[in-house]
């Protein structure tokens, strides 16, 4: 079944501005994923391969995944905003409260151990706070019954190299790959 099937309770009440099928990209992964990531909306690369995360951050962060150990077909993938806003601007805030709805219906489907938020957008949304990622990120947080931890975003390690081995520890802390004190996510 596909995605806007699966959820088409939610397609039908959405409002005709908040949907733009030619820049529509659905969320990825097992429904029974122990961890989710959620960016904040798709880019150029992923609506024109129809997936989250495939263009050069993407791409960072399957070579983290993989030098860690974690395959990204375990990942539930997904975005705020499922719709590429204009000209590649953060989405707004009236787009978010629009998109809300869908992103629960899938954190209560897949049901996950913890949901990575990756970058200051998605984290400041998901944890409905002003404080930024650098401030942030690594820690572990509850907000309405889930685990959140705020991881940097992929693509911030690319034009800022010192955030590349802060976004695979915290990773490693996620995962439970690093004998850093936290426990891996299925003693949580």
């Amino acid at each position: 079944m596909c995605f806007k099937q699966k959820y088409s309770g939610f397609f039908e009440q959405l409002d005709d501005e908040y949907f733009n099928e030619e820049r529509f990209v659905p969320a990825v992964g097992p429904e029974d994923a122990k961890v989710v990531l959620v960016g904040e909306a798709p880019g150029a690369n992923e609506v024109e391969e129809g997936e989250p995360f495939v263009g050069r951050a993407g791409e960072r962060m399957n070579e983290i995944l993989h030098d860690i150990g974690v395959e990204r077909s375990d990942l539930y993938i997904t975005n705020l905003v499922k719709i590429r806003p204009p000209e590649n601007r953060d989405p707004k805030s009236d787009e978010i409260k629009a998109w809300a709805p869908l992103l629960e219906k899938e954190l209560e489907k897949v049901d996950p151990d913890v949901v990575l938020t990756l970058g200051n957008f998605a984290s400041k949304q998901m944890l409905d706070t002003s404080k930024g990622i650098t401030s942030i990120h690594g820690k572990m947080f509850q907000r309405n019954g889930r685990k959140i931890m705020p991881v940097f975003h992929p693509a911030a390690t690319l034009y800022d190299r010192s955030k590349g081995p802060k976004l695979e520890e915290d990773l490693r802390k996620a995962f439970g790959k690093k004998n850093s004190g936290q426990q891996s996510l299925k003693d949580i």
